[in-house]
């Protein structure tokens, strides 16, 4: 039994087997999620800022970074942020048998002295399609 025992300790001290591997931060995840789920010409200009499961999809909600103010206000010093556009819907991806839609919206600015309202303009979509363009190059392909 004494043996045994020496064994045990023997074998417990030592370090067998690979290093462990340190999970990926948050951040680094969030990243390579979104990086999977939403084309990179999209993430240069809006962030994701929240998702939601329904019934039938799924919709990635995403939100115009700040700073980039329109070309009409670039030169104005009063420009201030009066809210958002009514929001663009498109289809991102399938999988697990539900549609992924990215439901984007665009800052709105305005001068402070006026009630004159400007946003940017993406082209984000398929012309005459609600779709991003890698999501129609790929069924175009498929067929």
């Amino acid at each position: 039994m004494k043996f045994f025992n020496t064994f045990a300790c023997y074998f417990k001290s030592l370090k067998m087997g690979r290093k462990k591997l340190e999970r990926p931060g948050i951040d680094t995840l969030f990243s390579t999620v979104s990086h999977m789920l939403v084309p990179e010409h999209i993430l240069e200009y809006f962030d994701i800022w929240g998702a939601r499961e329904y019934k039938e999809r799924w919709v990635i909600e995403m939100r115009e970074k700040e700073g980039f103010i329109p070309k009409e206000l670039a030169n104005c010093d009063d420009v201030v942020l009066d809210g958002f556009c009514n929001p663009l819907e498109m289809l991102s991806h399938s999988f697990v048998c539900k549609p992924i839609y990215l439901r984007v919206f665009r800052r709105r600015y305005k001068r402070s002295s006026s009630d004159i309202h400007f946003s940017n303009e993406y082209d984000l979509t398929l012309k005459g399609v609600r779709m991003v363009p890698e999501m129609g190059f790929f069924l175009k392909e498929e067929d």
